[in-house]
């Protein structure tokens, strides 16, 4: 009898879709990054079925015996390239993820390893003697253990013959990797008794989390001591990251200054210059995955008195859907990053000291108020956007009168960064300074900027202006992009008559006008 192979031919096509746009397209591209919601829509169907293994032909993929979609030639297309290299199943174990068929895609076209540990929970049979297959340890992020060969036996005068050797397993050579991915064990023999350094790194460090006697976190700190260089030895850069991050939660729990110190040199010890300098490259790559992009960010914040300078040439170099990770690393590092990022805003390159205000705002400190204050009358428009943004991150009534000035600059991009910054000092009396901009501002992008502030910073008068621009017609006349914006402030407004327009504006026969309304309703 047949199977239902609904849920597998849905998630297969749009695996197909998704394998031809990521030749013709880059990662970021708005086709692919569709194409992988529509895999992730798929999966959850799938892993209702439990583990499922294809098998690889030549023509397709097979399940059951029967043809997966025989017609669909994108899915024909990728059986074939990892039918000729030697892949005969994969395995789709329960809990896979789009980045995870990207990575299987890397396999069908060469780029990436069949035993790569980017694969997840996919695993991939080989159709050599020597077979290679990823069983559920490696799938759940435990490497497979290997047997190392025996020794010659030394030769015997006796003339009997000599015992056979016992029955070993010899591993085969795995296939170089990258450093940014988990390696190979370097390990010969399957010693039962010994975990792998990176476990005992993450083990410890939840230990010395929990511990709460002096001497015990001592002994645990000398533990970790002793495996920094094997857990460095593995190259895995998602590991040390771990390990370091779980390092600086720790230090909040533990107050013996000499422990803290202690702490800090094993950290220091995991984390060189040239590991700092692949964390950091790693940050910003696009499919990293969201647990290791995680401890990259806390690790890169930990170590934040050392890579803040690297975190800004990188921030400076990377696509800007990829540049939050890097910003969320600067929040984590917070003070500690404050004075690599001082000595950056003297550079006289325009787009460092850019990136490094915003950063500087970022920080959270109130004491780098005062240099982004100053940064606002820099000659280039880019640092002073990015020194409104990062007072506006810095928030405090002491911004909002430095921060007015920029109102008038001439740069559209200047004034809608002060809109912002006023809104964010939360200063009422700045309500006045707004609404007289409101009169003569020109752009719709600051006049919209203008608006939501006045609704944010929520002043008497703020009704009757914001119903005003809510409104249409007008001269000049309103446009839809405008009217929205005041309606967004409207809903900053805790009032009933705020709310009342609000429904009113949800029945506007404008659409752009009509969905803000709804959204701000919900």
């Amino acid at each position: 009898m047949a199977i239902d192979t609904g849920a597998v031919d849905r998630a297969l096509g749009a695996i197909g879709t998704t394998f031809r746009l990521t030749r013709l397209y880059p990662p970021s591209h708005p086709a692919v990054l569709e194409a992988m919601r529509q895999i992730s829509s798929c999966l959850p169907a799938l892993a209702a079925l439990g583990t499922v293994e294809w098998k690889i032909g030549a023509t397709g993929l097979h399940w059951h015996g029967q043809h997966l979609l025989p017609r669909n030639t994108q899915v024909a297309e990728i059986a074939g390239l990892l039918f000729a290299r030697g892949v005969r199943a994969i395995q789709i174990n329960p809990g896979v993820t789009a980045e995870q068929w990207l990575g299987l895609f890397g396999v069908a076209v060469g780029t990436v390893a069949p035993d790569d540990a980017i694969l997840g929970r996919i695993a991939v049979l080989l159709g050599r003697r020597a077979s290679q297959r990823l069983s559920a340890s490696r799938v759940l992020g435990e490497a497979p253990p290997a047997a190392a060969p025996p020794a010659a036996p030394p030769p015997q005068p006796s003339p009997a013959p000599p015992e056979p050797p016992p029955t070993v397993f010899v591993a085969a050579a795995p296939p170089p990797r990258s450093e940014t991915v988990a390696p190979a064990r370097q390990t010969g023999a399957f010693r039962p008794d010994v975990l792998p350094a990176d476990v005992e790194a993450r083990r410890a460090v939840i230990a010395l989390q929990a511990a709460s006697r002096p001497e015990d976190q001592r002994t645990i700190i000398e533990k970790l001591r002793r495996l920094t260089p094997d857990v460095i030895a593995l190259r895995d850069i998602g590991a040390v990251a771990e390990v370091v991050a779980g390092l600086d939660r720790s230090l909040s729990k533990i107050q013996d200054p000499e422990i803290q110190e202690a702490i800090g040199e094993v950290a220091g010890a995991l984390a060189d210059e040239a590991i700092v300098e692949r964390m950091v490259a790693r940050l910003g790559e696009p499919r990293v995955p969201p647990a290791e992009r995680a401890h990259l960010v806390n690790a890169v914040g930990a170590l934040g008195a050392v890579s803040a300078g690297l975190v800004v040439d990188a921030y400076l170099h990377v696509a800007p859907e990829l540049r939050e990770a890097y910003r969320a690393a600067v929040r984590a590092a917070g003070e500690r990053s404050i004075e690599l990022l001082q000595s950056r805003i003297a550079s006289k390159v325009p787009e460092v000291v850019a990136a490094a205000a915003e950063f500087l705002g970022l920080s959270g400190s109130p004491a780098v108020t005062e240099s982004l204050v100053g940064l606002t009358r820099h000659a280039d428009e880019r640092v002073r956007e990015a020194a409104l943004l990062g007072l506006a991150e810095l928030g405090g009534r002491e911004i909002a009168r430095p921060a007015m000035p920029a109102l008038k600059d001439e740069s559209v991009l200047v004034r809608t960064a002060a809109a912002r910054a006023i809104a964010a000092a939360g200063d009422v009396g700045a309500t006045t300074v707004l609404v007289r901009r409101l009169e003569q501002e020109k752009d719709e992008g600051v006049l919209a900027a203008l608006l939501k502030a006045i609704g944010q910073l929520g002043a008497k008068e703020a009704l009757e202006v914001l119903a005003k621009y809510a409104e249409p017609g007008g001269r000049p006349r309103r446009t839809p992009f405008v009217r929205a914006a005041a309606i967004e402030g409207l809903a900053r407004l805790d009032r009933m008559e705020a709310k009342a327009l609000l429904e009113l504006y949800a029945r506007d026969k404008e659409p752009t006008v009509k969905r803000a309304a709804e959204a701000s309703l919900r």
